[in-house]
């Protein structure tokens, strides 16, 4: 395919963009490499669609990656060490992706292209693992992107390629070649939240790893067997401890989240009291009382 006709026809779409040796450093723009030269857009002109389209034409011309040509997938699922030399004085976190297509004749490889530009600094490194889970290295720098944008993005995304996705947000590590076994205890908490079978599309270590080993290991245990039956055979018990805990205990905030007068909610918490004997407003208390509810 010739590329002068491509650029002759983006340009006709998007009128501000132009050719220039070099890429455009303002984050307001989207630069793609096209031969020799850099295609600039301006971002607020492109759908993230558009985007991925721009993206894909910019890969023709060069020859496509296999997981395994990538240094960081060989370092997490290989094994593969860096030379203490060769490894650079940053913090990365590491970003699982799981892809759900609805429509076969879209690749998901579209999603991941379009998830790249979303960033205003490029990732250290993507690659898809299989045909539906994808890895992206990101560096620690100014910007922290935090829940709230990942749910944004992923939401827009899945909209626009007709998929669903659930992804695993990373703790920040620090580069070196003990990243690997975090990167495997990281990958077997969002392994295990994709068996739960849950509505929730983000996942982390602070919302993962207290379900995962109450799992693991608590869940057998006689008190906690025999605790379980006693403490939510009261009504809404379970959907009133859990909004408490996600709110810090925090009457006010947790009754307006239950759409419940504060006073109604008091009245649940000091019942609760005299049934089971724990009280929710003590943080011990509740924090038990919530890893009950993973039963």
């Amino acid at each position: 395919m010739n590329f002068n006709v491509e650029i002759k026809d983006i340009i006709s779409i998007f009128p501000d963009a132009h050719l220039q040796p070099t890429p455009n450093p303002d984050e307001a723009y989207l630069s793609i490499p096209i031969a020799a030269q850099w295609l600039t857009v301006p971002r607020a002109q492109l759908t993230p669609r558009e985007t991925a389209l721009l993206q894909l034409m910019a890969d023709k011309a060069t020859p496509t990656k296999t997981a395994n040509d990538h240094v960081w997938f060989r370092r997490l699922f290989l094994g593969e060490k860096v030379s203490p030399q060769d490894l650079e004085e940053r913090r990365i976190r590491i970003i699982q992706i799981n892809l759900v297509s609805h429509d076969s004749s879209i690749p998901v490889d579209n999603w991941i292209d379009a998830f790249k530009t979303m960033f205003k600094r490029p990732f250290v490194d993507t690659f898809l693992v299989n045909s539906h889970e994808a890895i992206a290295i990101e560096q620690l720098g100014s910007k922290i992107y935090d829940n709230d944008n990942f749910l944004g993005i992923s939401q827009a995304l899945d909209s626009d390629f007709y998929c669903s996705s659930k992804i695993y947000i990373g703790q920040y590590w620090q580069d070196d070649n003990a990243i690997e076994k975090l990167f495997a205890n990281e990958r077997n908490l969002f392994k295990f939240q994709l068996q739960q079978n849950t509505s929730d599309r983000l996942f982390s270590i602070s919302n993962s790893i207290l379900k995962y080993y109450f799992k693991m290991r608590l869940s057998q245990d006689p008190l906690i067997l025999k605790s379980n039956p006693e403490l939510f055979s009261m009504p809404d018990a379970k959907k009133t401890i859990t909004t408490l805990y996600q709110n810090g205990g925090n009457v006010s905030i947790t009754a307006k989240k239950m759409f419940l007068h504060r006073n109604t909610l008091q009245y649940r918490i000091k019942k609760f009291q005299e049934t089971t004997g724990f009280n929710l407003k003590n943080m011990d208390d509740l924090l038990f009382c919530y890893l009950l509810t993973f039963q």
